[in-house]
């Protein structure tokens, strides 16, 4: 288990208590909700054409668990109606709060590429359909503790559909498969992570309330049909993601995203019960170079 500190826990307590209070919430997109260790399956809906969005993601968890601090910097672009990509790099840094010197070492430790078209509804169902991939490459000679050292090529399919009695309320599922292969980069494994090519099924419920959506998301995934070593890894994950309103933004742009999710898994190395507290920022980057202006800005 991987105990937060009490002012996590107080931090998530007002948030879930604070959602329904904001008069005008900002919409949570399908893309806002993909935060690591908060909610990782993809769901179908696409950035909006021609929208570019640079993307800000310290993992502030490591201020307490690592002598450094993980920022994922990257930028997501609508290039059509139902095609977006994304693009991003995680930069480490020594935070000084532990035993390494504030800034002693910095670097780039992976970067990530990743596309998704949206297909639209399957057969006149209600199910909304996207096809995507992912790639993950390890960089450059980081510490041991901020990579895995594997370079993961991830296609994927994923389905959601709202419900017409409880329009609030969507259902959702998916498959993957991870092409998995050994960079020579040395890297620490998560608890229970696979280290071969796996295939991947995952499935839930999400609740949009207000600026909130809640989560609810299953996953299961086996080496079995690609190893002699049989591993697998089965995940329960409910979280939330919330749009912070403007209030608590001092002044800031752009859509801030905090996340809370508790883990529990069971895999090869037992069970793992852990909890994840996340800040995400998007900003909308034609804004920020003044390419856009502030009136036709309107967010998802």
């Amino acid at each position: 288990m991987n105990p937060r500190p009490r002012l996590s826990v107080i931090i998530v307590m007002c948030a879930c208590a604070l959602p329904g209070r904001s008069a005008e919430p900002a919409k949570v997109t399908d893309d806002d909700l993909r935060i690591r260790g908060i909610f990782e399956s993809a769901l179908p809906r696409t950035e909006q054409r021609k929208s570019l969005r640079l993307i800000l993601h310290p993992h502030l968890g490591d201020l307490r668990e690592r002598d450094y601090l993980r920022t994922a910097l990257g930028l997501r672009y609508g290039l059509t109606r139902n095609w977006e990509a994304t693009v991003e790099a995680d930069w480490y840094f020594s935070h000084g709060v532990k035993a390494v010197p504030f800034l002693r070492e910095q670097g780039f430790s992976s970067w990530h590429a990743g596309s998704k078209y949206r297909l639209g509804e399957v057969w006149a169902s209600g199910w909304e359909c996207s096809v995507g991939a992912d790639v993950v490459q390890p960089i450059g000679t980081p510490p041991t503790t901020v990579t895995d050292g594997l370079r993961h090529l991830s296609p994927y399919v994923t389905f959601s559909r709202q419900l017409k009695r409880w329009p609030d309320w969507r259902v959702f599922f998916g498959t993957s498969y991870d092409f998995v292969e050994n960079t020579g980069i040395v890297g620490k494994l998560k608890k229970n992570q696979l280290t071969d090519d796996a295939v991947g099924v995952s499935g839930g419920l999400l609740w949009a309330r207000g600026a909130a959506t809640y989560t609810l998301e299953a996953s299961y995934a086996t080496m079995h049909s690609s190893s002699d070593n049989t591993r697998d890894i089965l995940t329960i994950r409910p979280g939330l993601v919330w749009a912070i309103p403007p209030v608590f933004k001092f002044g800031s742009s752009g859509k801030w995203l905090l996340g809370f999710a508790l883990r529990l898994s069971d895999g090869a190395d037992g069970v793992d019960l852990g909890a994840s507290v996340k800040l995400r920022v998007n900003f909308d980057f034609k804004r920020l170079l003044g390419l856009k202006p502030r009136e036709t800005a309107a967010g998802r």
